[in-house]
């Protein structure tokens, strides 16, 4: 083994290299086709969140517009039960969004600051 894969293998030893599964989502139809069913959608990605399958999602900031593109980071066991959470989301369900992905993703880097008051059972994202 060379010295610089060494070095690697040393570096991504510690890494928490958690394997989880990303989506960019694509709105598919207009505002006014789409607004009926956030709901839907909302719901939909909170009860994956309480079952612990969804690891992050939101949309991508676009000044004036209300509904658009976004991603997902799932976490699931499996690339096929990704894509079926995917499937099934109502504004995919109903053509209104499509997807590209998902995509097997590993975190390897990164810093997620949580700041929790134990006293007062409140938490803030830094």
């Amino acid at each position: 083994m060379s010295t610089m894969d060494e070095t690697v293998e040393r570096l991504l030893a510690p890494m928490t290299r958690k394997r989880l599964f990303v989506a960019i989502n694509r709105k598919t139809a207009q505002d006014a086709d789409i607004t009926p069913y956030v709901a839907d959608h909302l719901r939909y990605m909170v009860e994956l969140e309480r079952r612990g399958l969804l690891w992050a999602s939101g949309p991508f900031i676009e000044p004036g517009v209300q509904v658009g593109d976004g991603l997902t980071i799932l976490n699931t066991d499996s690339l096929d039960e990704a894509r079926e959470l995917l499937t099934d989301e109502p504004l995919c369900h109903r053509g209104l969004r499509s997807f590209d992905g998902p995509f097997p993703w590993e975190l390897r880097e990164g810093h997620i600051p949580i700041a929790l008051d134990a006293s007062s059972s409140s938490f803030r994202l830094n």
